[in-house]
């Protein structure tokens, strides 16, 4: 009996160690939804995706923050890591995505990015503008060391997609 009671002790102790992970590689599936004006809403089932591609872009819906791990060796990234916590303060960027309302009316879309290293942010940004339903490209400000950006824009976007991170 006590063999037992030990062996069943190991193995859910393992399992609470080894089985709990603040990795967060993907995205639930979830109903994207917009509002336009009054009456008009922009809706889109979004399927279950990674926040981070195998490039390393990031995208994000209105609507989302998320928490990305840098691995960073010098100025070069060799990671980016969607975690579920802001465990490592120190090597976290936090981004979040949201779209600005004054009541059920669009005001616009807003990008903020908090850098928590020494190293100035660089990156490309590209939208998926509802007005067009396609792909642009748009400026994109750096993000100075230990500080906060803000980006804004007035179109409607669905989707935002971050690339070409360099530290410098």
């Amino acid at each position: 009996m006590k063999v037992t009671t030990l062996i069943l002790s190991f193995v859910f102790t393992t399992a609470l160690c080894f089985g709990q992970t603040n990795d967060l590689p993907q995205r639930d599936p979830f109903k994207l939804n917009i509002a336009v004006n009054d009456t008009n809403f922009y809706n889109a089932d979004i399927n279950a995706s990674v926040y981070v591609l195998p490039d390393n872009t990031v995208q994000l819906y209105p609507g989302e923050t998320i928490y990305i791990e840098v691995e960073l060796v010098k100025k070069e990234i060799k990671s980016l890591k969607t975690v579920k916590e802001n465990l490592h303060p120190e090597k976290t960027l936090t981004i979040s995505f949201s779209q600005q309302t004054d009541g059920k009316i669009h005001k616009g879309m807003m990008l903020k990015i908090e850098n928590p290293f020494n190293k100035k942010l660089e990156y490309k940004a590209n939208m998926f503008l509802m007005k067009y339903n396609e792909w642009a490209p748009t400026s994109a400000l750096p993000v100075q060391p230990k500080l906060t950006s803000y980006e804004t824009w007035s179109d409607l976007i669905v989707t935002i997609a971050l690339s070409a991170w360099t530290f410098k």
